[in-house]
């Protein structure tokens, strides 16, 4: 009986970090650019910078159309080389990384009018692709 009560507990507290991680990255990615669905983030990063902060491999695989590949280890670093008069689009597999890339430009200079993330990540993307 004891186990059993071992194992809902842990089970509870697992799905309790798993949506409190979530709602966290989710705020912190409202909090430092504007969240688009995958129309709309095809619609406007036509005339944007589309960096895509996945690693180098996910990115050779397969990338949104138009898009320069810098992983978000870099944005860390400082080196992300882009130009603060345009708008810039960023995404990745689940938003957690480009929310990180949004709160590191913001703290550079970047403009919260100027960041976007794509929403629901690049598996869920409906405009062009690559391969």
């Amino acid at each position: 009986m004891n186990i059993i009560w071992m194992v809902i507990y842990l089970a509870l507290a697992w799905i309790l970090v798993s949506v409190a991680s979530w709602g966290w990255m989710y705020l912190s990615a409202r909090m430092n650019a504007q969240l688009l669905k995958s129309e709309a983030f095809e619609t406007q990063s036509n005339d944007g910078q589309i960096i895509d902060v996945r690693d180098k491999e996910p990115y050779k695989r397969s990338h949104i159309l138009g898009a320069r590949n810098i992983p978000a280890i870099n944005f860390s670093q400082g080196k992300a080389g882009l130009r603060k008069d345009k708008q810039i689009f960023l995404y990745d597999d689940n938003m957690r990384n480009a929310a990180r890339a949004a709160k590191l430009l913001k703290k550079q200079g970047y403009k919260k009018d100027n960041l976007y993330i794509l929403r629901s990540g690049f598996d869920q993307y409906t405009g062009k692709k690559t391969k």
